[in-house]
């Protein structure tokens, strides 16, 4: 736990990093041409002021909801931390967000003022300007040659704020931010109805940051060096954001994915090389098929079985148990080679890795755990600041989402509900009653999430409230089981069930391009996505990989019949959202033809 004295709130977030690791690198980035670019905690404190001086320059009090629609980005990091520094309320409007949407978020929070990355998100803002009566400022960080009547930039805003703003009344600002002020309001992605802001306060954040242990001090000859990487691949999101908080909290270097193509990502990981990188299952699937894709068949069976030998080993070394000679040296000898090789994919500096946000594969997990990495499964949600349990490298229950964090209380309802409080849970949805909403009572987060605590206080999470499907039976079934289990299969990517009001279930799967182009090759088959969808000797492995899952479950959890995708689902469609979960409507409703002939 952090001492006593650490902040009541992230005002001096700032300040305090460049007075603790002013040398430290505190971001870093690539420019669009490749060059590796940093700030140090100095300098992001110094950029940090003249964002926040130029927004008071705008006329904006304490509490004014300021929009900023980008990627995750250095300015986007510097804004968040401007916007806290002087009693502001960051709004995150995310780069995917279509003007219609725009109009809902600016004018449900009242925003006085919209900070836009680019001409594309300008353009949008612009579109709709007749549609905000209550927009007063329009800023863009990267300035658009030739544009007419350009708004005022990023870096003039900055410069306004030097000149026309005293230090000292930054400083009153700053001083004046409580525990309750609010420091974000965060729509949630949701994909049917108005989205909904929530509301989270300095308070919030600190309490889950408290709960996060101090990192270890840099060696007395070191005395400017980081803690380590922290290292995000999706973004701008609710788990970003938190891991943008921590970094300034605890020391790290803030560094994110910056490809365009998600295949990418598995190499910016290891050459971001992190301490700390937070994943969701959809991402951890990538590296995992990124690890077998360059093996051959067999070469594939040996490391998934030595890496279910070697979690046996670690588990026997855990419990203080005697490992026989000869699988001790073959453990020593796994651990030099195909352990070192798998646990280099994340760099080789891993101290921790998080996955939440949706159920992953146990295999998959088992299989980097067996490997010696730190990886741990998590649980939190947008109204709980991103966090309420976790399991620990040192204490891991695979199958679990680990225990309550310090401070943080969780209760089952009568209905398999899982309840969270504590002084993380949010103030509520910006606009709506909290009587008339419902989702806090007496003070207990009713997060919609079905769960289970065992004996010894791990929660484990059995489904969603929203996501049951309810069988023409009368059965209610969750489709995440069957899901994880098909998605653990190297050749898929995606997998959506479908089946309300219909006799069974039946499954959408759609394929990892580059694993699938590998496996048509080794059997001389087209590798075309359209042909090889529809191919019998691709339908036979995907219908052995159902087999093999339908077997694991109880019968109204089995799909009965499959359709293969000839295309993997995107953001750029709407299918995923930008945390890379499945937009389960958008899905079913897209792809409505497609399930249907599935009954026939």
């Amino acid at each position: 736990m952090q001492a006593p004295t650490t902040p009541l709130t992230l005002a001096d977030l700032a300040p305090r990093g460049a007075e603790q690791w002013p040398q430290a690198p505190a971001l870093r980035w690539r420019t669009p041409e490749g060059t590796p670019r940093h700030l140090t905690f100095a300098e992001a404190h110094e950029a940090t002021d003249e964002i926040a001086r130029g927004l008071l320059a705008l006329g904006l009090a304490p509490g004014d909801r300021v929009a900023i629609q980008s990627t995750l980005r250095p300015e986007w990091t510097l804004t968040l931390l401007a916007a806290a520094s002087c009693g502001l309320v960051l709004v995150s409007l995310l780069p995917t967000t279509v003007p219609e949407e725009i109009v809902h978020v600016v004018n449900d929070c009242d925003a006085k003022a919209v900070i836009c990355e680019d001409g594309e998100q300008l353009a949008k803002v612009r579109a709709v300007l007749p549609e905000l009566p209550g927009l007063r400022h329009i800023i863009v960080i990267d300035e658009e040659p030739g544009t007419t009547a350009p708004p005022t930039t990023l870096a003039e805003l900055r410069a306004t704020g030097t000149r026309a703003v005293p230090a000292a009344a930054l400083a009153r600002r700053r001083a004046a931010v409580t525990p309750d002020d609010l420091l974000v309001i965060i729509y949630t992605s949701g994909t049917t109805g108005p989205k909904k802001g929530c509301a989270l306060s300095h308070g919030n954040y600190v309490a889950i940051l408290r709960a996060h242990p101090s990192p270890p001090r840099p060696a007395p000859d070191e005395p400017h060096a980081s803690h380590g990487t922290v290292f995000v691949v999706t973004g701008p999101h609710t788990i970003a954001l938190l891991m943008q908080l921590l970094s300034w909290w605890g020391g790290y270097t803030f560094t994110s994915f910056q490809g365009s193509s998600p295949d990418a990502m598995p190499a910016e990981l290891r050459a971001a090389a992190p301490a700390i990188v937070p994943l969701v299952p959809l991402a951890l699937e990538m590296i995992y098929r990124s690890v077998l894709a360059s093996r051959s068949d067999s070469e594939r069976a040996e490391l998934v079985a030595a890496a279910r030998q070697g979690l046996r080993v670690r588990r026997m070394h855990a419990a203080g148990e005697s490992v026989p000679p000869h699988l001790q040296e073959w453990y020593d000898q796994a651990e030099r080679t195909l352990f070192a090789e798998v646990r280099e994919r994340f760099g080789g500096n891993l101290r921790r890795a998080t996955v939440s946000g949706a159920p992953v594969s146990p295999d998959i997990l088992a299989f980097f755990v067996g490997c010696g990495l730190p990886l741990v499964e998590c649980y939190g949600m947008t109204e709980t600041a991103a966090a309420a349990t976790s399991n620990s490298p040192g204490d891991n229950r695979l199958g679990t989402v680990g225990k309550p964090l310090p401070g943080v209380e969780i209760a089952i309802s009568d209905e398999g509900e899982i309840l969270i409080k504590g002084d993380h849970v949010f103030h509520g949805y910006w606009g709506y009653d909290e009587g008339e909403f419902g989702a806090v009572r007496d003070g207990w987060l009713y997060t919609g999430d079905l769960g289970e605590l065992d004996e010894d206080g791990y929660l484990h999470l059995t489904g969603r409230k929203k996501e049951l499907i309810q069988l023409s039976n009368g059965m209610a079934v969750t489709p995440h089981p069957l899901e994880r289990e098909l998605r653990a299969h190297p050749l898929v990517s995606q997998v959506v069930l479908y089946g309300e009001a219909k006799p069974h279930l039946v499954a959408l799967l759609t394929l990892d391009a580059r694993r699938a182009a590998q496996w048509a090759a080794e059997r001389g088959l087209p590798a075309d996505p359209a042909t090889l969808a529809t191919h019998p000797l691709l339908l036979e492995e995907i219908g052995g990989a159902l087999d093999a899952a339908n077997a694991t479950l109880q019968e109204y959890f089995r799909a009965k019949a499959f359709h293969v995708l000839d295309r993997d689902l995107s953001m750029a469609t709407g299918e995923l959202t930008i945390s890379m979960k499945v937009a389960r409507p958008v899905v079913h409703a897209r792809f409505r033809e497609l399930y249907e002939a599935l009954y026939e």
